[in-house]
């Protein structure tokens, strides 16, 4: 039987996230008219997770006798895949009718090593969820700085802004693409190397890429094709998450920047500080032409999720319950130029 598509979905400890992502697949499959096949990789998440998971629908559900991470999930999926073609997967992603035939259009183009959808924070589609975050030393020690030279600071993130706009408008070559849900080819695989398990959460993606830029093969962002992520469902129900990336962190610095740029970001990290932006009681924002909204945890905004003003903002409360007792960081900045406007910061209570 032909396979026009193999899915990889990744989970742990997220079957009721996984469940909601097959029957988003099947469904997508179905009404474009695809053929494809589903394969489920649960990563040690114990015996009542394996039996939920073996509810939803999937062609393979593959468990494994312990945490590989991401990266060994997807490793995993890969070995049982029957597609040239693979969709690789985050549990907590829920895919459009529509998202996935332009991602395997994209990949029809042998110069696309990968391609990867816009994805949206909430289910109603208004906030935007970065494409990536290209790394690169002085880009991670802005990010860890903030605070420190606010006019500098201003002018890197309007010229993140024009790029994370195009990007979210017309789509196009990135230098980085978020690994929530991305599109492959088999031979890229097979020219580059498959995920590095030694990344435990986060990162992965990004050596990976790292691999496939330098192969001069191009990265291509996909506005057309469009899916609901979860973001931060999956870490929030993982109480190990925070010492698995910061282990994957720790790998990838050290690793590209070497041991004096790895001490050079470690020490720019333990020294960083809030800026002093105003407070506000409730995520909410008014109307305004011609402006975005970003969102982010960081102080630096960067990178960032976003909205446009063309009415009144209210973060929505899907993200709220999910989201952790931590500083929300929210700029008005100018379309046209990414100039940002004002600053807030809002804590959920």
């Amino acid at each position: 039987m032909r396979v026009d598509v193999s899915a990889v979905v990744v989970s742990h400890r997220s079957a009721r996230e996984a469940l909601e992502c097959v029957k988003s697949l099947r469904r997508a499959f179905r009404e474009d008219g695809i053929a494809g096949e589903v394969i489920v990789v649960d990563c040690d998440s114990g015996a009542d997770q394996v039996r939920l998971l073996e509810t939803a629908g999937a062609d393979l559900v593959l468990p494994l006798g312990e945490n590989r991470g991401y990266a060994g999930g997807l490793n995993a999926g890969l070995a049982t895949a029957r597609s040239f073609r693979i969709l690789l997967s985050n549990a907590d992603v829920v895919f459009r009718t529509g998202s996935v035939v332009p991602l395997l259009e994209c990949l029809d183009d042998p110069a696309v090593g990968v391609a990867a959808p816009l994805a949206f924070w909430d289910p109603s589609d208004r906030v935007r969820l970065p494409p990536g975050w290209a790394p690169g030393f002085l880009s991670d020690f802005a990010q860890l700085s903030a605070g420190r030279r606010l006019p500098r600071e201003e002018l890197r993130f309007a010229s993140f802004a024009r790029e994370t706009l195009r990007l979210w408008e017309h789509g196009g070559d990135a230098r980085h693409l978020t690994g929530a849900a991305l599109a492959v080819r088999r031979d890229v695989f097979d020219r580059i190397g498959r995920f590095d398990e030694r990344f435990p959460f986060e990162y992965e993606e990004t050596e990976w890429e790292d691999r496939v830029l330098a192969r001069k093969l191009l990265l291509r962002f996909v506005p057309r094709a469009r899916v609901h992520h979860l973001w931060g469902a999956s870490a929030v129900a993982n109480p190990d998450t925070p010492a698995r990336r910061a282990e994957s962190r720790r790998i990838y610095w050290r690793r590209r920047y070497g041991r004096l740029g790895k001490a050079i970001l470690d020490w720019a990290s333990s020294r960083g500080r809030a800026p002093g932006f105003p407070r506000i009681a409730q995520p909410h924002l008014p109307a305004r032409q011609g402006a975005w909204v970003a969102i982010s945890t960081n102080p630096s905004l960067l990178p960032f999720a976003g909205a446009p003003l063309e009415q009144d903002f209210v973060l929505p409360e899907e993200i709220i319950a999910r989201f952790p007792r931590a500083p929300l960081y929210l700029r008005v900045f100018r379309a046209s130029d990414g100039r940002p406007l004002q600053t807030m910061v809002w804590e959920k209570e």
